[in-house]
């Protein structure tokens, strides 16, 4: 199609309304990433599920929308025609679509991918200034990024605490710095040595309250409760010291209890959020939510969103079997499982790996097909835990020289030398006993399975830990403190649903990504086994209808016979 009649396609919708006289120049531009599609009778410009990466503009033709919703029933959500659009959200936010278009009659509509729109719209400020959208669409363009996001899931509310939390934690050095501030303007005006001494003690004074007043104001802004269109999470960063983290996916959470503590919280519209998993209380602080009903609802419409896929993953898994049924081919077994490799052993030769291994433990060793990683405790915080031991073998060992310097050959020092060699050994086994204990824990993670390791040694103790990927019910990581933010190093915390209810991950190197690698794998081990579960459906469906066809043929000649 022509530009100049794409232009004025574009000229007729409400989002570009703006562009006119000299800023039609503007729709020019998106009429060249536009382009023509045909639908045929019966054809889907897309399904319920998908995710959602174009504005659709319908040219000619009809369009019906379904939606199937977490009954399984399909609803009739109406028609299009010349003119609708479809996608707003999808070109500007992306999301997965909650219904599916099917062409009634042949369609020819203008399609403009996200992807492309996404270069154009930054590039040109013009475009984004006179872009006319939707309060839901401008409100999800505001909400923050955040690089944790996986790649088919997109942030649907983020908030920060209500406010009054930030004026309780601030009020007493704001209460201050009121009160000081009238005594700092008498001193200045003195003129006098020591009104000229304390008002700057009073200046300085006001300036370390002034900071932390700010380091209160960043500590809140930078605190989010966020719901994505997979999971509830809670950022918790102290500024610039320690940062946590906890996440739940939506499919563990079976029901929200609202909490508004007092006459304050119901006056000024907040509360505490409370989920619940299946028999457990998933612990994830959601204290002062401002107005707790709206994420609470949008929790429950993202939770019926991922019903209403699987009810849909399950449909399409029956219309797969109808479909191989009525044109005679055969369905798929159901394939088994691999165990996991194990991760590959150090080549090494025995004495520098042993060495390496001692003194600077891996932290991550991953198996050569990347399905198993082996994570041990980051070295570095190790060698602060062995504090206690390194610097009395120092010192025992400087001192001792320092000591027996000239006193070598003096009657008593062979005895002395005795001891002091004695002691130092002692230290040392000491400390390689420590240093062996801190790195014979591991923790691997499979495609399946999260398994803790801890191992003393010498082989005087071990315990296994081990959980399935599907039993955990929410995942958080911690960062204590600028040193640990500096090497990026903390703990990981799981919560499961068993009887041993949590493991502690601690003093892991990168522990985002490895909270990070957790939450996707269990991602990938729960669709593995909605998958399993859709394929033994349509089995025992397949055995249904043998069993049919076997029945109705017996029947069918039986009457023939009776017939004769």
């Amino acid at each position: 199609m022509e530009p100049r009649i794409t232009v004025e396609h574009l000229k007729e919708l409400p989002m570009f309304k703006d562009f006119l006289g000299e800023r039609e120049e503007e729709l020019y531009q998106v009429a060249l990433i536009a382009r023509e599609a045909q639908y045929d009778r019966g054809e889907w410009l897309f399904g319920q599920g998908e995710i959602s990466d174009r504005f659709i503009i319908i040219l000619e033709g009809k369009v019906q929308l379904t939606r199937v919703d977490r009954e399984g029933i399909a609803r009739d959500l109406g028609t299009l025609g010349p003119g609708d659009t479809l996608g707003e959200t999808g070109l500007l936010v992306g999301d997965f679509h909650d219904a599916t278009a099917e062409a009634l009659e042949p369609t020819k509509v203008l399609l403009i991918m996200r992807e492309d729109f996404a270069k154009l719209y930054a590039e040109r400020p013009r475009l984004r200034e006179k872009l006319i959208l939707s309060d839901e669409v401008r409100r999800r363009l505001a909400l923050p990024k955040f690089k944790w996001l996986r790649d088919d899931e997109w942030v649907v509310m983020a908030v920060n605490r209500h406010w009054l939390h930030l004026s309780r934690k601030a009020t007493p050095s704001l209460l201050m710095l009121v009160m000081l501030l009238p005594v700092f303007i008498l001193l200045v005006t003195a003129h006098t040595f020591v009104a000229s001494v304390l008002s700057w003690l009073t200046l300085i004074l006001m300036l370390i309250l002034f900071f932390l007043l700010f380091w209160h104001f960043m500590n809140w802004r930078d605190d989010y409760f966020v719901l994505t269109t997979q999971r509830v999470a809670h950022i918790e960063r102290t500024w610039p010291f320690s940062e946590d983290f906890e996440e739940c996916p939506l499919e563990n959470i079976q029901d929200i209890h609202e909490v508004r503590p007092g006459l304050t919280a119901n006056m000024l519209n907040f509360g505490n959020l409370v989920l619940q998993t299946a028999g457990e209380t998933v612990q994830i602080d959601m204290s002062y939510v401002p107005h707790p009903e709206r994420l609470r609802e949008a929790i429950f419409h993202e939770i019926e969103r991922a019903q209403e896929l699987d009810i849909l993953r399950t449909h399409g898994a029956i219309r797969e079997l109808l479909s191989h049924r009525l044109e005679g081919g055969e369905v798929t077994p159901l394939a088994a499982q691999s165990a996991p490799p194990v991760a590959p052993k150090n080549k090494l030769s025995v004495a520098t790996a042993w060495l390496k291994d001692l003194l600077f433990p891996p932290s991550w060793t991953v198996s050569e097909d990347g399905s198993t990683i082996l994570l041990r405790r980051y070295w570095l915080p190790g060698y602060f835990h062995y504090m206690w031991v390194i610097v009395p073998m120092l010192l025992v060992a400087i001192g001792g020289m320092v000591f027996l310097n000239g006193r070598w050959s003096q009657p008593g020092a062979r005895w002395m030398i005795v001891v002091w060699l004695l002691t130092e050994a002692a230290l040392f086994a000491k400390l390689l006993w420590i240093a062996e204990d801190w790195r014979n824990d591991y923790f691997q993670i499979t495609p399946n399975h999260l398994i803790l390791v801890e191992r003393s040694p010498l082989l005087m103790k071990e315990s296994r830990q081990e959980t399935v990927l599907s039993h955990i019910q929410n995942i958080s990581f911690s960062i204590p403190g600028m040193l640990p933010r500096l090497f990026d190093y903390g703990h990981v915390m799981l919560e499961t649903a068993g009887t041993m209810g949590k493991f502690e991950l601690k003093w892991l190197r990168h522990p985002q990504e490895i909270q990070e690698e957790i939450s996707k794998r269990q991602r990938e081990y729960s669709q593995r086994q909605k998958e399993a579960e859709a394929q033994r459906h349509k089995e025992e469906l397949l055995s249904w209808f043998t069993t049919y066809d076997e029945l109705r043929r017996r029947r069918a000649v039986e009457q023939a016979t009776g017939g004769e």
